[in-house]
């Protein structure tokens, strides 16, 4: 089977364990990583699956309550635009002033 390098980088202390560790399987560093790591995204993939369903229900659930209380606004009149400007022009004038 065709092999791919990984490489990554731990803290030196760290990558004693790690050997310890291995050595203590009887098996070589890379043999330890490739089984730990696989064996947890294995895990990872597992808990995705089962719960795949929920979450999306739980997503889609999310999506229609932002629907319902955050419904798309209405376009300003222009009246509106015109008072909100000028809001705006007054709480920005009197940051200016203040700072």
């Amino acid at each position: 089977m065709a092999k791919t390098r990984v490489t990554f980088t731990i803290d030196p202390a760290d990558a004693a364990r790690l050997r310890r560790a291995a050595q203590r399987a009887g098996v070589t560093v890379s043999a330890y990583i490739e089984s730990r790591v696989l064996a947890s995204v294995e895990q990872d993939e597992a808990i995705s699956a089962a719960f795949r369903d929920a979450d999306a229900a739980t997503a889609a659930a999310y999506a229609a309550a932002d629907a319902a209380i955050w419904p798309e606004p209405e376009p300003l009149t222009a009246e509106d635009k015109a008072e909100a400007d000028a809001v705006l022009e007054r709480f920005f004038a009197k940051m200016q002033r203040s700072a």
